[in-house]
């Protein structure tokens, strides 16, 4: 008793930027066995217009963490299309709001090609310091149908690699341990700040 008191008290704190409950139990289940407490924040990052996730991510975690003054992460994801010639890319939180799930199958009839890869950029960051990346991806195809409504557009009629069925049809415990198992990049930060031991968080 004694033991997980101490190995409590010692937990090191880390504030994961996300308003994205689903984002935050991945994140959550990937530290679930390491010496760091995840703490959601809900915070508006600025975000610059870029093709590239990195330089994304980068601009906003190296904002938040001025602005937090505490370690922080955040995850910046796009969605790749193949044959769409890669659209949406990093801009899939935007296009959401604007094309359904029936939208975006209108645009692929005739299409052959409808493998998707979900790439993601974890951005790490200290106050006063350059940020660290590390990216990971995740990989599935567009169905020929949407599936019951889901969170997003995207959500509806994605299927990720080994099912068969859109991700709004699959048990979210199931999901969950699909990205942590594909997109490893939540591990590899773990392993980055075990190995670093971070300062400046609070004990």
């Amino acid at each position: 008793m004694f033991g997980q008191l101490l190995s409590f008290k010692f937990m090191q704190k880390i504030y994961f930027i996300t308003s994205n409950e689903y984002k935050f139990q991945i994140a959550v289940e990937a530290f679930k066995n390491s010496d760091f407490k995840l703490v959601q924040k809900v915070l508006d990052t600025p975000e610059i217009q870029s093709e590239n996730l990195g330089e994304i991510a980068s601009y906003s975690i190296k904002w938040a963490a001025a602005k937090l003054k505490h370690p922080v992460f955040l995850s910046d994801a796009g969605c790749f299309i193949e044959s769409l010639k890669g659209f949406p890319g990093p801009f899939i939180k935007y296009i959401n709001q604007y094309l359904t799930a029936p939208d975006f199958l209108k645009l692929l009839v005739g299409k052959k090609n409808r493998k998707v890869v979900f790439k993601d950029c974890l951005a790490y960051c200290e106050p006063g310091k350059d940020p660290v990346l590390f990216f990971s991806r995740g990989e599935g195809t567009i169905a020929t149908k949407r599936g019951k409504r889901g969170s997003t557009s995207i959500n509806e009629i994605f299927i990720p690699k080994g099912f068969d069925k859109p991700e709004s049809e699959i048990p979210r415990d199931q999901m969950i341990k699909f990205w942590n198992k594909n997109v490893k990049n939540f591990k590899a930060l773990e392993k980055y700040l075990k190995n670093k031991n971070c300062p400046d968080n609070d004990r």
